[in-house]
């Protein structure tokens, strides 16, 4: 970019692109001067909507490298000639302005470079507690210390398991954790969702559909013939034994690990009315804080549970989707590895090609071309080809033969060295490896903010206590007149203190009242853009059947349905996700930026004890994942069944009765939606609402130390010199020793 343009020109190019959007773009692409003005940016064309996306992410990713006050100027004149001109409305131009704020980039670059790269996430958290436990020792309270080690001890780091039936999920698993847990079989086992997490305590929970959850069932069973023998068949094996386990609160049992098979096998109909399956084992694999999540199959007739399998995914750091060698990848692996990949921001997917004993190198290989251009081809029929490059750049794949593996792993190595397996010819170690480097690699950024942010506590920790020690130290050989003296400065401080904590309080109450007040109104937006959207959906689907019928003299395919569905429903929930994230963000930014102005007014306030404001980007980050989980199939199936017998003299009736299957379906979409959204906001907050108070509560127990200790040492003033000394020389090595352990960090 630098090369090929002047900077007055690039910049003015740059705000152009950067204001344009969906509703915008059309109407430049009409213009005969925007090509020519295009070229002298980029050889790429701006054709459509993801084209200009990619456009723009490159200009962004500029400005990143680039982030000087001088470039920024430029960008934001540019952007001011645009709004003056009526071509960035206020809001727009609001964001634009936000997003290249130079505080916050020169802040980005100066945390790039404080940044450490950790090659092992398990030796500096070991080197962590180890560091701790020494400071308990030398520290006079540990609380500090405590909330630090069981922030690092809380960590978990999630795989996620997926495939479709018989794809051989429960064989790897087994395979992994070097135990056969789950069971295995040549038909499907594993009905249900199963979490297995590390416990010295061996033991396991199933969780049952709940009678809000099962209503949706029997309510899809109405339009999906396979759902409806599901039902008929769980009903008829219940009968009267069904108000037993679907009760109004999800049923919990506690089981033992050796009936697990009942619960999770499809051959037992227990497992019809199991949820998820909550599973708790002393292996070693999962020592590591990895808790690993064993999806159903991808092709479960329920498909209530492909939404919690989305919902579980979309908290995972890694995925692991396998595929049968001789099944190749079917439309719906295809579909599941898009989805994961562009809407629920996973962001590692390792697929594992397994069964590869029964096959040659060959047809490995095959598959994995096969796959790879089965993802090229629907991403195409999606008008999504524009992100294949970013699709295929998550992707990994490895070969296993999961029979094998878990014959090496279960004393029986011999059977399959004989076979011509060795262990390290199954795949089982190159995926161990893989999902170590990922999870715990110097690449992983979350690790890495694990071990920064216990080291910075740790570090700020460490300073108070040398601050109060030396305090401590300066108080020995004061005379009484002195103590008194400081102690009534203490008092005075505290007064002042306290009168300015107090308002603070009221006026943190009264914010935190305004922000609930705020989270309603979004939940009004957020209806607002729900029922845009179906007027959105209806319309696209009304318009492709009048062009089927005027010009095929047809009704619209299936294909074509889905297609329109499937775009209109992701994309557009996505647009109002974001719109909705950047008004609680901004919202939540401006009254922490006013608490923040009132803090630096409070004397005896340190630097950098508020840091509220800085929770931005990690509230926007919250919104990333796990709104996109609804199955669309029942929409989908009835949507096709009214098309289906459209024609033109009934096309206004047909569009009536879209709008009422479409408003019908969206409800729970919209519960959906809005329920997550607000449990979502108040979680963060109220982490906001803790982040404003700490320095007060911090500050106030700080008065009360030093309160303290002076008042003890008014009582040390009556004991002898020697005694003093000792406790001088005390404090003294406690001092040299945590300042020998600081160096550490520095």
């Amino acid at each position: 970019m630098d090369e090929k343009i002047d900077d007055e020109t690039f910049f003015e190019v740059s705000a152009l692109l950067l204001s344009l959007n969906r509703k915008t773009l059309e109407t430049f692409l009409n213009l005969k001067s925007f090509s020519p003005l295009m070229s002298t940016l980029t050889d790429e064309k701006v054709k459509n909507i993801d084209s200009l996306y990619s456009l723009q992410n490159s200009i962004i990713k500029h400005f990143d490298k680039h982030s000087s006050k001088n470039n920024i100027h430029h960008l934001h004149s540019a952007f001011n000639y645009l709004k003056e001109e009526s071509l960035l409305d206020s809001l727009s131009y609001e964001k634009l302005i936000s997003l290249f704020d130079p505080s916050l980039l020169n802040k980005k670059n100066r945390s790039e470079k404080e940044s450490h790269v950790y090659e092992n996430f398990h030796t500096d958290k070991k080197d962590i507690l180890v560091t701790i436990e020494e400071l308990k020792k030398l520290f006079s309270v540990s609380k500090k210390l405590d909330s630090i080690e069981e922030y690092l001890n809380s960590q978990t780091f999630s795989i996620g398991i997926t495939g479709v039936m018989n794809a051989g999920k429960s064989t790897m698993l087994n395979a992994l954790m070097g135990k056969e847990i789950l069971g295995t079989s040549v038909v499907p086992e594993t009905a249900n969702l199963t979490v297995v997490k590390y416990s010295q305590t061996p033991s396991a929970k199933v969780l049952y559909w709940n009678e809000q959850e099962w209503g949706s069932i029997v309510k899809s069973a109405r339009s999906i013939k396979a759902m409806s023998r599901y039902v008929s068949e769980t009903e008829n094996y219940f009968k009267d034994m069904l108000d037993e386990y679907i009760l109004k609160e999800t049923r919990v049992d506690d089981i033992s690990i050796e009936s697990l098979s009942e619960y999770t096998s499809a051959n037992d109909k227990k497992s019809n009315l199991v949820k998820s399956v909550q599973l708790e084992t002393s292996l070693e694999f999962l020592q590591e804080g990895i808790e690993i999540v064993d999806t159903p199959g991808l092709d479960d007739t329920v498909i209530q549970r492909e939404q919690i399998t989305k919902e579980y995914l979309s908290k995972c750091d890694v995925m692991l989707h396998l595929m049968n060698v001789s099944q190749s990848a079917t439309l719906k692996d295809i579909e599941f590895i898009i989805d994961a990949v562009l809407y629920q921001n996973v962001s590692k997917v390792l697929i594992v090609i397994t069964r590869v004993d029964m096959v040659s190198k060959e047809d490995v290989s095959e598959v994995i071309e096969y796959t790879k251009s089965s993802i090229a081809r629907r991403l195409y029929e999606q008008n999504e080809d524009a992100k294949l490059d970013y699709i295929l750049q998550t992707l990994h794949f490895i070969a296993l033969s999961g029979k094998m593996a878990l014959l090496h792993k279960t004393q029986k190595s011999q059977e399959a060295i004989n076979a011509g397996y060795s262990l390290e010819q199954t795949g089982i170690l190159e995926i161990e490896d893989y999902i170590k480097e990922t999870l715990f690699g110097k690449k992983n950024s979350r690790s890495s903010l694990i071990i920064h942010s216990a080291k910075s506590r740790l570090k700020e920790s460490i300073n108070k206590e040398l601050e109060a020690l030396k305090y401590e130290n300066s108080l020995l050989f004061k005379s009484e007149d002195e103590i008194d003296e400081e102690l009534n400065e203490l008092q005075t401080k505290k007064v002042k203190q306290q009168e300015s904590f107090e308002l603070l309080k009221q006026q943190i109450s009264g914010y935190e009242v305004e922000l609930s007040n705020y989270l309603t109104r979004l939940q009004i937006f957020l209806e607002n853009e729900l029922k845009s959207l179906q007027n959105v959906l209806r319309q696209r689907l009304i318009d492709e059947t009048k062009y089927t019928l005027q010009k095929q003299k047809a009704t619209p395919e299936l294909k074509d349905i889905q297609r329109i569905i499937q775009s209109a429903l992701k994309h557009g929930l996505m647009d109002i996700i974001r719109e909705y994230r950047y008004k609680f963000v901004k919202k939540s930014t401006e009254i922490s930026e006013i608490i923040r102005l009132q803090y630096d007014e409070i004397d005896e306030m340190k630097e950098g004890s508020f840091s509220a404001f800085e929770h931005q980007e990690i509230f926007a980050e919250s919104y990333e994942n796990g709104f996109l989980t609804s199955n669309y199939e029942v929409l989908l199936q009835r949507v096709s069944k009214l098309l289906g017998i459209a024609s033109m003299k009934k096309l206004l009736n047909v569009d009536e009765e879209l709008a009422l299957i479409i408003k019908d379906e969206f409800i729970s979409i919209e519960s959906e939606i809005k329920v997550k959204a607000k449990t979502l906001s108040k979680e963060l907050l109220n982490e906001l609402i803790l982040t404003i108070n700490r320095p007060i509560t911090e500050l106030q127990e700080g008065l009360l130390e030093s309160e303290n200790m002076l008042n003890n040492h008014i009582k040390l003033l009556k004991e002898n010199v020697n005694s003093k000394e000792l406790k001088s020389l005390e404090i003294y090595e406690k001092i040299k020793n945590i300042e020998l352990i600081l160096q550490r960090y520095s």
